[in-house]
């Protein structure tokens, strides 16, 4: 077996945790072990993708390779994408991010569990779902509309910004980003035509949200039903003529409690969705943000191989639904 750790260093805030994370990976592989891991430190996004994908054609076909995603939710998509299609490959995440939403889906107190480096490289392995979004793979979640539009705003923000003012207003981007994406009518309203297992649900969108884990933003849990086993994709129709009053109902729905407002809100599961329309895509994909003409998402049932601690698998976040009662 052999252990490929891939770097995020823009995810470690202080020099003290990047040494902490050297240091636990020198602790790890005794000096007999050390030609078993190799690091890779990522240079920007989506720069890992080539980086997992050589190492796996380096390897032989029959050894097992462990991949580390050492950072947040961005450094996991390329990983995932850089080893989607190696069936020796298996993948975890060391959350040092700001949201690490897939690993949220294991509990909220699970971070030092997951960076214990010599358990988790000794960890259990198990079948995890994949969503597969065009050419793309997505771990988490993904969106098509308004939350698509503020990612594509937040992230020109921040990618124009120095380290140190990110640091100071990294809170505040995507609250600003946010509000201006609502302001977008056009976006707001736009209409789809939408085919959800064969089934024609075509209509006028404010954003479409596909879950395969309950979490969502670093603190919200805006689908609670959704399980990253289950076979099941989860998908939040977002929509109503009344801007303001569905601005008023957000509160609820980062709180999975979307079901409180009925109105503006339906809930269905699913296998594979198509999405097309006369006006751009604003697509999210586990934090990547573009452009597409049309989308065609399909839910790949274990689909990879993922690595948790022992004894931690998905939490229930069904709790925190909407009940009369």
């Amino acid at each position: 077996m052999r252990h490929f750790f891939v770097i995020n260093p823009h995810s470690f805030r202080t020099l003290k945790s990047w040494k902490q994370i050297m240091m636990d990976l020198e602790n790890c592989f005794s000096v007999g072990r050390r030609t078993e891991y190799k690091i890779y430190t990522s240079r920007h996004p989506r720069d890992a993708i080539a980086a997992v994908d050589r190492y796996m054609l380096s390897v032989p076909p029959d050894e097992t390779v462990r991949v580390y995603a050492v950072g947040g939710d961005g450094i996991l998509f390329d990983c995932l994408n850089g080893m989607v299609d190696f069936p020796n490959a298996e993948l975890t995440s060391v959350p040092y991010g700001n949201a690490n939403d897939f690993v949220r889906a294991f509990g909220e107190d699970v971070k030092p569990a997951f960076r214990d480096i010599k358990e988790l490289s000794a960890a259990p392995s198990f079948p995890v779902d994949i969503i597969k979004c065009g050419t793309n793979y997505a771990m988490n979640e993904a969106n098509i509309g308004v939350i698509g539009q503020t990612m594509l705003f937040a992230n020109a923000i921040l990618r124009r910004a120095t380290k140190q003012w990110v640091k100071r207003i990294t809170p505040h981007i995507y609250t600003i980003a946010g509000l201006r994406a609502m302001m977008n009518k056009e976006v707001l309203h736009q209409n789809y035509t939408v085919t959800i297992d064969g089934e024609d649900i075509s209509g006028s969108y404010g954003n479409m949200h596909f879950s395969n884990g309950p979490c969502n933003g670093g603190a919200m849990t805006p689908n609670p039903y959704a399980i990253p086993n289950d076979g099941q994709l989860n998908v939040i129709f977002i929509g109503g003529s009344n801007t303001l009053k569905l601005i008023s109902t957000l509160p609820d729905y980062e709180r999975g409690r979307f079901e409180k407002h009925k109105k503006y809100y339906s809930h269905k599961t699913c296998r594979t969705i198509e999405v097309q329309s006369e006006l751009p895509l604003y697509v999210e994909i586990d934090g990547e943000a573009f452009l597409a003409n049309e989308m065609k998402l399909e839910l790949i049932s274990g689909g990879i191989k993922f690595f948790a601690p022992e004894g931690i698998g998905f939490a229930d976040y069904s709790h925190m639904a909407y009940s009369k009662g």
